[in-house]
């Protein structure tokens, strides 16, 4: 087996982007928790924020996290009276969520702090950086799905 250099590690694409993914996540995490929010919450506030009446299924495939950390997160966004949970009565096993006006609120103050972070890392990119990072971004993860 070859022997590991710590550049070569650490020059992998992979390791980068888990990395810059990290930070990203940190610096995110940091200004949700002033909101008592948790990036999960975050994300499943933002999708019912975005579309009243999505279901539990719509909310998963949009926060593009696994169902039952989304239904972890939902359940303490109920608890904290920021979304509310329905469901018709043609169908007793769905989900329909909607977000209370305080999560309404809630959702707006925190999009602004996310959008905080959005700026910093558009502000480390050159001129024509966010449009090219997001055209690799949406290569990559139509590679990786």
């Amino acid at each position: 087996m070859a022997r590991l250099n710590k550049k070569d590690v650490t020059d992998r694409i992979s390791f980068r982007i888990h990395t810059a993914s990290r930070l990203i996540q940190q610096m995110s995490r940091r200004r949700l928790k002033t909101l008592d929010l948790t990036p999960a919450q975050w994300r499943a506030l933002l999708g019912v924020c975005t579309e009243q009446g999505m279901t539990l299924q719509k909310l998963t495939e949009f926060a593009r996290m696994s169902q039952p950390l989304i239904s972890q997160a939902v359940k303490a966004l109920e608890h904290k009276k920021l979304v509310t949970r329905s469901s018709p009565i043609e169908d007793k096993r769905v989900s329909v969520l909607a977000a209370t006006p305080k999560g309404l609120r809630l959702g707006e103050k925190a999009y602004v702090l996310v959008m905080e972070v959005e700026e910093q890392i558009i502000a480390s990119l050159d001129q024509n950086g966010p449009k090219r990072l997001n055209a690799q971004l949406d290569r990559l993860i139509a590679g990786c799905e």
